[in-house]
């Protein structure tokens, strides 16, 4: 029998552990099993998505509420819906408490098993033109700074062979082209570390793009789009850095979620749409995080953005061609950052999302 992927092995036990529907306030099991989950923990330790560290490192950097809000619109009654809603999970990097839900129907709380990325699922009869859920939770995010160069001393996290594969695999619009390929190969003559050739991509992406959403087909992460073009938003910057990374069979992963102002403010504000970024990974170190776009747009600071993250933001999701929990009946979804919603077993568009950010405390 063939052996499969980390994610394959670990299928059976997360349907036991994650994908029973029940709501994210009622799971007992979580503390009246815990011993026995730590044991499955461990015997099945090639699971990709237990393989990150849920312990927070850095000092604190900045605390916030988020309270994300969705609506479906020109619902026709008595139709059949399925919504999913991205929520955010406890990593090394932030930490996840009180999180609350309003909504026309009770929901539950599912976490895939090929990155580990969790989401309110609810499903339901259209009892109205507009069905409004909101999901609110406070946040807080601790320093990402890495040194990635060699014999820096730094953290390191353990390298697993499984769960590096995973990133390594392409997705329908991030893949290696003949473009990408060639210019990996020269990117990296000469270079000795992984630090030095993700740093000449880096530089690379920098010097070939530019932020600009004029052109029709930014905003996708399309590999094609982001060379020929050479402009586009954060998606487009992050897909050309994870290309270039592919082809050098450097682990990098895709990652996205919410993004407040760089400063604390004063009271509730709307948050900016979304924002991406990305990780590249070192071989006993661990992940070193670069932010493309945010290095376009501020040139004196561009150094700052290869190997550091700001607080002014929360992961919702990692990776790229997502199959959701419980799966969707249309394709995967290219990045999860807004809600998703089924109409009657179709993908339905007529929907809004719409996140309100209140700071506590933090400075950049």
């Amino acid at each position: 029998m063939a052996i499969g992927t980390a994610a394959d092995v670990c299928q059976p036990l997360f349907l036991i552990l994650a994908s029973s529907r029940r709501p994210f306030m009622t799971a007992p099991m979580r503390f009246t099993c815990l011993p026995v989950v730590i044991l499955l923990m461990l015997a099945v330790s090639g699971c990709g998505f237990m393989k990150e560290s849920r312990i927070q490192v850095g000092a604190v950097e900045r605390i916030f509420h988020l309270r994300y809000v969705t609506s479906i619109k020109d619902c026709e009654i008595g139709d059949e819906y399925r919504l999913w809603i991205p929520v955010p999970h406890d990593d090394p990097h932030q930490k996840i408490d009180g999180m609350k839900v309003r909504s026309p129907v009770e929901g539950s709380l599912y976490t895939e098993n090929r990155f580990g990325n969790s989401m309110y699922y609810f499903e339901g009869i259209c009892s109205a033109s507009q069905l409004d859920f909101t999901i609110e939770y406070d946040v807080t995010r601790h320093t990402y700074i890495v040194d990635a160069a060699p014999g820096s001393a730094q953290e390191t996290d353990i390298d697993y062979p499984g769960l590096m594969a995973l990133y390594l695999q392409p997705s329908s619009l991030c893949y290696v082209t003949p473009v990408v390929k060639r210019e990996a190969e020269i990117l990296t003559t000469g270079k000795e570390s992984v630090a030095e050739i993700a740093r000449s991509f880096f530089d690379h992406v920098l010097k070939n793009m530019s932020y600009d959403k004029s052109h029709p087909g930014w905003g996708r992460g399309d590999i094609t789009h982001a060379c020929d073009v050479g402009m586009g938003n954060c998606t487009d910057f992050h897909t050309y850095f994870n290309a270039l990374c592919l082809a050098s069979g450097i682990p990098s992963r895709f990652q996205i979620g919410m993004w407040g102002k760089y400063y604390p403010v004063n009271g509730e504000y709307k948050a900016a749409g979304y924002h991406c970024w990305c990780e590249f990974h070192v071989p006993g170190k661990g992940w070193v995080p670069v932010d493309l776009s945010e290095a376009e747009r501020d040139p004196n600071n561009i150094d700052r953005y290869f190997g550091s993250h700001t607080g002014n933001r929360v992961t919702l999701s990692t990776g790229r061609d997502l199959i959701l929990m419980p799966r969707q009946a249309g394709p995967p979804i290219n990045y999860f950052v807004n809600p998703y919603v089924e109409m009657n077993g179709q993908p339905y568009d007529k929907v809004s999302k719409n996140c309100f950010w209140t700071d506590s405390i933090g400075s950049e």
